[in-house]
């Protein structure tokens, strides 16, 4: 038979206060409910834990041996009342993000800023960088911010992922390059295919989305370059290597000596964001505050309700 923690925790009332009537009226439960928890303690340990002494009681050596053992208990249960409290203010915890070096640079920060000024007790941990879903440890991570959607048999069951926002792709040249000069303000694949290409690396959401769209164009760039990280994009780019690719809100937010044209005239080349994480019977207390903190951007949040299929792009 299992002791319970009511009945351990009445027994150290009992013997604290000395007597089953100032126990009952400290924990507002009735005598004969206080009564029937020692009588159970009792019957479990199987000796006499106390001895009726008047209107009050006499500890028995085993009621003596083990009331210090309950003031343990009952210090550890305090604490992990105060431990659940703090999470659940946010005051304590930790939440893990991983992001695309474009989402974490040019999407990401202001909102773990504001969060972190309401948040300030719960840890931030970022990586960033070209993400690899083939090797990813998804369970040593919240919340995933991908460039693009995610096949869904490559998520665990427990997660989900739901669009975030979406945003426009643009050819990226020099300011003295003569289509900016002459005032150009788009061009077709078949115009960008004249230039060399500057490729980010091959795990670059910008990239897919841009050969993507080639591919639906029957479309090869015949000579590229290819660069590690947004910053040696720029640099290339701005040095004529070749056209590159970027998001305009991206270039809405930084200075870059480069001008920037549409592509596919005139509906232009668009891309998603997304979000990846536990389902949100799942997810922490913090995952679900920051969640919330992304809503106005229009996220909409995918629950224990959501099936594979609904997860499908």
């Amino acid at each position: 038979m299992k002791i319970s923690p009511e009945d351990l925790l009445s027994f150290l009332e009992v013997a604290e206060q000395g007597g089953v009537a100032q126990a009952s009226e400290r924990l507002h439960r009735s005598q004969p409910t206080i009564s029937g928890r020692l009588q159970r303690l009792q019957h479990i340990v199987g000796e006499p834990l106390y001895l009726r002494e008047g209107r009050g009681i006499r500890l028995s050596p085993a009621g003596e041996a083990l009331v210090p053992l309950l003031r343990s208990l009952r210090g550890d249960l305090q604490r992990i009342e105060d431990w659940v409290s703090r999470r659940q203010q946010q005051q304590e915890g930790q939440l893990r993000i991983a992001a695309s070096s474009t989402v974490a640079n040019y999407f990401l920060m202001e909102h773990l800023a504001r969060f972190r000024s309401l948040y300030p007790g719960v840890e931030l941990r970022l990586q960033t960088g070209s993400l690899a879903w083939e090797d990813w440890n998804w369970k040593d991570w919240d919340l995933l911010f991908t460039e693009e959607a995610i096949a869904p048999e490559q998520l665990p069951e427990d997660f989900c992922q739901s669009p975030w926002r979406e945003d426009e792709l643009v050819a990226i040249l020099p300011l003295q390059h003569p289509w900016v000069l002459a005032g150009k303000q788009s061009a077709t694949w078949t115009e960008i295919l004249q230039e060399p290409i500057v490729w980010r690396e091959p795990h670059s959401g910008i990239r897919r989305r841009v050969a993507a769209a080639l591919r639906a164009a029957g479309l090869k760039p015949t000579y590229t370059v290819e660069v590690t990280g947004v910053e040696a994009l720029r640099e290339a780019v701005a040095a004529g290597l070749g056209i590159g690719f970027a998001s305009v809100e991206a270039l809405d937010k930084v200075r870059w000596p480069l001008a920037s044209l549409r592509l596919e005239p005139p509906r232009g080349l668009f891309w998603t964001l997304y979000l990846v994480h536990p389902q949100l019977v799942f997810a922490s207390h913090a995952l679900r505050a920051f969640l919330q903190l992304l809503a106005p951007a229009g996220v909409a949040h995918c629950d224990a309700s959501s099936t594979r299929s609904r997860q499908a792009p």
